[in-house]
């Protein structure tokens, strides 16, 4: 039997970059209709260069390995700094479970090791998954000497339902343009006019619009006539959603 990071599925994984224009374009439509399915992720990565966030690449993610046989399913995060919770993905795979989070660009299988620690090295970021007590475990980035903690989870599956719900939600919280992925053992993170380039003892910094429209093409293949386009429509959308609270104050 092959290796779990062996499976075609993960190097194709690898390649999908995480941005949330592609979520943001849909923002026009009913609520129930705005996630997107792995055969239509699948199909905007080919013909648009589009990638996903962390709902629809987990969802892509599991659908991908039951047509393996491999079972996978979502788990959420605790993340105290953070109002609204992340969702990455636990695969059982030989009686081990692993994690992959495509939100953290965790996008091959991490080994969990109960009451141990595993490191996954990714260039510009090493990842490390740690046991707590308690059948907890922990998340942690280490960058250029700089140890940071993302977040806590148990392996406790959540269904579907629950998990369309907080996926519906989400589009609800989205308040800027966000991309980032490797490329060539660099990081780049993209985050409204922010933009940061992050190499193994060097980080570069930008606070200016037209460098962020720069990178999402260079580094996403994002032309700028879409990407103001998904600005246009957020900005309508958060417009609208503030004019809501207000009505309902």
């Amino acid at each position: 039997m092959k290796k779990l990071e062996d499976i075609p599925f993960f190097r194709i994984l690898q390649k999908i970059p995480y941005e949330n224009v592609s979520k943001i374009l849909r923002l026009k439509m009913p609520p129930e209709e705005r996630p997107r399915d792995s055969k239509t992720l699948l199909s905007d990565f080919r013909n648009l260069h589009f990638g996903g966030t962390c709902f629809s690449l987990v969802n892509l993610l599991i659908r991908s390995l039951e047509i393996e046989g491999i079972r996978a399913y979502p788990v959420k995060a605790e993340i105290h700094r953070r109002s609204f919770p992340h969702f990455f993905a636990i695969v059982e795979y030989r009686n081990k479970h692993y994690l992959v989070d495509p939100g953290y660009l965790i996008n091959q299988p991490v080994e969990i090791i109960p009451a141990g620690k595993n490191l996954l090295r990714s260039g510009a970021i090493d990842f490390t998954v740690k046991a707590l007590e308690d059948e907890r475990y922990q998340l942690q980035t280490q960058s250029n000497g700089t140890l940071t903690t993302r977040y806590t989870f148990r392996i406790e599956p959540l269904d579907h339902a629950d998990f369309m719900h907080y996926w519906i939600r989400s589009f609800d919280y989205i308040n800027a343009i966000v991309a980032s992925r490797f490329i060539d053992d660099k990081f780049i993170y993209i985050n409204d006019d922010y933009v940061q380039i992050r190499s193994k003892g060097n980080i570069e910094k930008y606070q200016q619009r037209e460098k962020a429209y720069e990178y999402l093409n260079l580094y996403f293949d994002l032309d700028e006539t879409m990407i103001r386009a998904a600005e246009a429509l957020l900005k309508k959308y958060l417009h609208n959603k503030s004019g809501e609270k207000e009505k309902h104050s």
